[in-house]
């Protein structure tokens, strides 16, 4: 992968979590709204019940943040990762299952792993997979999980 498209693949997952971000920070908002005047109108605004509502509001919503990052994160470390194992330079993406260097590394796995475990004959999907240099690419280290696997299910 080229620094231009790993500088791309950064700025379009960032952009993605941004806006993840913001439609989760616009969805807090209008609940803490809804919330506040539904106190107002009960007259309990002041209340410790409200008190209540607004501290589980913004937990939620900071979970959701939390885990929007922590995936942002995860993906950034892979991205990274694969770029200084030169994983994806090669191009060569001819492959029956859906290569995404923008994914997170455990979807890629479990992508391929579907792939292999859909075979009906064990064997085969063993052999196909050892022939799969896509895979041992796309997949880096997880690839002698996912032989593993294959191996334990014949």
């Amino acid at each position: 992968m080229t620094q231009e498209e790993l500088d791309a693949a950064v700025k379009k997952l960032i952009a993605e979590a941004n806006d993840l971000s913001a439609e989760q920070n616009r969805k807090y908002a209008a609940a803490y709204a809804k919330a506040e005047g539904a106190a107002l109108k009960n007259r309990t605004a002041r209340s410790t019940i409200f008190g209540f509502v607004k501290t589980d509001l913004k937990e939620a919503c900071d979970r959701a943040l939390k885990k929007i990052q922590d995936d942002l994160d995860e993906s950034l470390a892979a991205l990274y990762l694969e770029n200084e194992q030169g994983g994806g330079g090669s191009g060569s993406t001819d492959a029956p299952y859906e290569v995404d260097y923008s994914l997170p590394m455990r979807e890629r796995y479990v992508t391929v792993k579907n792939y292999y475990l859909a075979y009906d004959d064990k064997a085969q999907a063993v052999e196909d997979c050892m022939k799969d240099e896509v895979a041992k690419e796309y997949l880096g280290v997880y690839y002698d999980y996912l032989l593993q696997l294959l191996k334990m299910s014949l």
